[in-house]
C-alpha cells in the first residue's frame, strides 16, 4: 500500500485494539502463543486493503473494522498453517509458532484464527451471512492452491505454475476489497459480474507478480540454499529453465529424484542463465496487465486496485535493488 497516512496509523491502532480484546481470556497457553503471534503482526496488508475500500465505499466504521480485522486473522491463520507444513523456523523475524511452540499447538491457534475470522465477519448484521461465505470461499481455493502446490513432484511448466500461483496468493488478497463492495450494495447478482471478473484478473495478476518476484529471490544470489529446488516447490525461474538450454534432460532427472547433492550446482546454473531476465520481463508484464485494468472498474475501486499494483511495484523493486546491491 502507499505510506501510511494518520487515518491508516489510527485505524491499525484499532486493529490491534481489536485483537487484543478478541483473544481467549482465560490465560491459557492458546493466549501466550497468540500474544507472542501479535507481537510482530506484520504489514497487515490485507487489513489495510479491507480498510481502504470500506472508507472508499463509505462502510460503516465498527463493519469496516471488524472485516479488516477477520481478513487479516483468515491470512494469518494460512501462514501458521504454512509454516507447519513447510517445517518452517522462523516467521517475521522471530521463531515460528510450530518451532517455539510446537505444531499441535500452531495447528489449534490457526484454526482458533479461522473460527474467529468468521466470527467477525458474521458480526456485520445486514452482510454477514454473504461475508462469511466469501471468507470460507476464499480460504477453500487457497488450500486448494496450497495443496496444489504440496503435492507437485514433477517440474511445473508455465501454464501450471500460474494456476498454482493464483490460487495461493490471489483469494485472499481479492476477499477484502469483494467484501467491502459487498457491504455497500456494489454488488449484486445481475449488474456487475463483469467489473468482479475484472477484479479478479487485476488481483490475480498483482499475485503472480508478486510470487514471481518471490521466486526469483529464492534463486538469487545462489549464495543461499534454495528452498524451492530442495523442496520441489514449483517456481516460475525453475519453470522456465526446465523447458529450455542444455542439460534440460539431466537437470529434469535431478529434479526427479530425491538427490540433493547438486542443488548447488542447478541453482547456479539457472541463477546465471538467461531465464532471470525472462521471469523478471514476466512479472513486468503481469504488472502493466494489472494497471490496465484499474480503469476497468467502479471509480470508489480504482485508487484502492491503483494502491495494489503500486504496492507490489514497490515491493518487487526493493527486492530487484536487494539482489542489485
Amino acid at each position: 500500500m502507499a505510506p501510511k497516512s494518520s487515518v491508516q496509523k489510527e485505524w491499525l491502532s484499532q486493529l490491534d485494539t481489536l485483537y487484543k480484546a478478541e483473544l481467549p481470556q482465560d490465560n491459557s497457553s492458546l493466549t501466550v502463543a497468540a500474544k507472542y503471534h501479535f507481537k510482530n503482526p506484520g504489514k497487515s496488508f490485507r487489513a489495510q486493503l479491507a480498510m481502504s475500500s470500506g472508507i472508499a465505499l463509505q462502510m460503516n466504521h465498527l463493519d469496516n473494522l471488524n472485516w479488516a480485522a477477520a481478513c487479516e486473522l483468515l491470512h494469518n491463520a494460512s501462514l501458521i498453517h504454512d509454516d507447519i507444513s513447510d517445517a518452517s523456523t522462523h516467521r517475521r523475524g522471530q521463531k515460528s509458532i510450530n518451532h517455539f511452540f510446537g505444531s499441535d499447538m500452531a495447528l489449534c491457534l490457526g484454526d482458533w484464527m479461522v473460527a474467529k475470522a468468521f466470527e467477525l465477519a458474521a458480526r456485520n448484521t445486514q452482510f454477514g451471512g454473504q461475508l462469511t461465505a466469501l471468507l470460507a470461499q476464499a480460504m477453500q481455493e487457497t488450500c486448494n492452491g496450497q495443496i496444489s502446490d504440496l503435492s507437485q513432484r514433477q517440474c511445473a511448466d508455465l501454464e501450471e505454475w500460474q494456476r498454482i500461483a493464483k490460487g495461493k496468493t490471489a483469494p485472499l488478497l481479492v476477499a477484502p476489497i469483494k467484501g467491502a463492495a459487498m457491504a455497500a450494495s456494489l454488488i449484486d447478482s445481475q449488474n456487475n459480474n463483469r467489473w468482479i471478473t475484472q477484479l479478479d484478473q487485476l488481483v490475480g495478476l498483482c499475485g503472480l507478480a508478486y510470487q514471481g518476484y518471490n521466486d526469483i529471490d529464492d534463486i538469487i544470489p545462489s549464495s543461499h540454499r534454495s528452498s524451492d529446488l530442495d523442496g520441489r516447490k514449483p517456481n516460475l525461474v525453475v519453470s522456465l529453465f526446465a523447458k529450455q538450454g542444455l542439460g534440460r534432460e539431466d537437470f529434469h532427472r535431478w529434479y526427479a529424484s530425491d538427490n540433493a547433492d547438486r542443488l548447488s550446482h542447478w541453482q547456479q546454473r539457472i541463477a546465471s542463465s538467461v531465464v532471470i531476465s525472462q521471469a523478471n520481463e514476466l512479472v513486468d508484464q503481469w504488472l502493466m496487465q494489472a494497471e490496465a485494468l484499474i480503469l476497468t472498474l467502479p471509480p470508489a475501486l480504482q485508487s484502492v486496485t491503483s494502491d495494489l499494483v503500486n504496492s507490489v511495484k514497490k515491493t518487487t523493486l526493493v527486492k530487484s535493488q536487494c539482489r542489485i546491491a
